[in-house]
């Protein structure tokens, strides 16, 4: 653990006690889809808006949620989202249909949507600049260790006493992180006499629903037309939220901070890395399966390569950042991401099962290493009033980056499993950890918190 202050090290252990749940039951409900979806009468592909449907319901509430934080406390907003992920956690064991179950992923979704912009402004402002790439190595390395573990034990689990036994450990877990944050967690700094841009919200929010909702069109065989529909739509609301947000005296968030290089490369640079990162994921069990004739078990025990590398690394990455800087470790991340990539192009094509480890093992553990830089240089880029809305806009963009992603390997893909369509899907994610580095060069130009740009008191 990270040399700091007493407080800051219970707020960090009472925010990922509130939050673990949510990645925990993230690993094992993908795992376990279709033995939910035959227990609910359903199928796998309805079941899967469970994964989806939470992604959109975070996607759409991050920013907005985020933005609430800095303005009435990040501390009750916190709060009232680590409740609502134990109220969708326990509605998730008790579900008695797919619909059911998928509102309650939904509502794990908003929850998360208000908990981790806020938990991660809480603990950001609670030690100081020097000390945040080692406080988010650690707090990754939980995030991603945690599901990892969890993903083990959860298959035996689940074989022995049901799914439903999944949420029944999982819920007092994240209960007891809201009691223990009710204790601990301190009132922290607000705006004063700011009122919320509404329709800028509305705009920003109408915006990433149609953009996620138009990459599902086209995932789920629903026509060109719908998703292309839908993509405009998002175009327009986009650009709708950018002419109000020039305009009102006090925006969501200041258009400005764009212009800031470490801002917009950070944010970027991490969405397209995810792109790359979880789009490979989800096609590298296929080619397991389907092309190398290994059975779940013994993929999934492949698979778990990547997620503990990745969970070891992330603390490394945190000390390294702290003192070589972000852009470094930025730029190690996107080359060993693009390596890793390349590697399971040749396994592709070689049909060699030895060469998918080295791969999971060297995107992972880049990721690992990254991931801690891309919060650092976000959170130094802006005024510490707007860290809420701040770290909202960065998961949009990396829940963005992750759709985007597995929409892009499944097109790619398409319905052959050729092993010529499985290295044209890594290499498209290798293509996209490559495209990022010039915004990981943008990295690092920063060197101060920017004056206040959102007019707060």
């Amino acid at each position: 653990m990270p040399a700091a202050d007493p407080y800051a090290r219970r707020l960090l252990a009472v925010v990922l006690l509130s939050v673990v749940s949510f990645s925990s039951s993230m690993t094992i409900v993908t795992t376990a889809l279709g033995r939910i979806a035959q227990d609910l009468g359903s199928s796998a592909s309805t079941l899967s808006w469970g994964v989806s449907g939470l992604f959109l319901a975070m996607g759409i509430g991050t920013p907005v949620l985020g933005k609430l934080g800095d303005v009435k406390g990040h501390r009750p907003v916190f709060l009232v989202g680590a409740a609502v992920i134990v109220t969708g956690t326990v509605a998730c064991g008790l579900a008695w249909s797919a619909a059911s179950f998928v509102a309650a992923r939904v509502v794990v979704g908003a929850g998360m949507a208000a908990a981790m912009p806020n938990g991660m402004a809480l603990v950001l402002a609670s030690v100081e600049p020097a000390a945040r790439p080692r406080i988010l190595g650690w707090f990754q390395m939980v995030m991603v260790g945690v599901p990892t573990l969890a993903l083990i034990a959860g298959g035996p689990m689940v074989d022995a006493f049901g799914w439903r036994s999944v949420f029944a450990l999982l819920a007092p877990v994240a209960a007891t992180g809201l009691v223990c944050s009710l204790v601990v967690v301190r009132p922290g700094s607000r705006q004063t006499g700011v009122r919320i841009d509404w329709l800028g919200a509305g705009l920003l929010g109408l915006g990433v629903l149609a953009a996620l909702l138009g990459l599902e069109a086209f995932s789920r065989g629903l026509g060109p037309a719908v998703g292309a529909g839908l993509l405009a739509l998002a175009a327009v609301s986009i650009v709708g939220f950018v002419r109000v947000e020039r305009r009102i005296a006090v925006p969501l968030i200041a258009l400005d901070y764009f212009r800031i290089p470490e801002f917009t490369g950070s944010i970027c640079a991490n969405g397209m890395a995810q792109f790359a990162y979880i789009g490979g994921f989800v096609v590298a069990p296929l080619l397991l399966q389907e092309r190398f004739g290994l059975s779940v078990g013994a993929s999934a025990l492949l698979l778990l390569a990547r997620p503990a590398s990745m969970s070891l690394c992330s603390p490394i990455g945190g000390r390294l950042g702290q003192r070589f800087g972000e852009r470094p470790m930025v730029l190690v991340g996107a080359a060993g991401l693009a390596a890793g990539c390349a590697v399971l192009v040749a396994a592709a094509l070689t049909e060699q099962t030895s060469l998918v480890p080295i791969a999971l093992v060297l995107s992972g553990g880049a990721v690992g290493l990254a991931q801690p830089s891309y919060g650092t240089a976000v959170a130094r880029s802006v005024d510490p009033g707007d860290l809420g809305v701040a770290n909202g806009m960065s998961s949009t963009l990396v829940n963005l980056g992750m759709l985007s992603g597995i929409q892009a390997m499944f097109a790619v893909l398409g319905d052959g499993d050729s092993a010529g369509r499985y290295a044209a899907a890594f290499a498209v994610a290798g293509a996209v950890a490559v495209a990022s580095v010039p915004f990981g060069l943008m990295m690092g130009r920063t060197r101060r918190v920017r004056p206040a740009l959102t007019g707060a008191a």
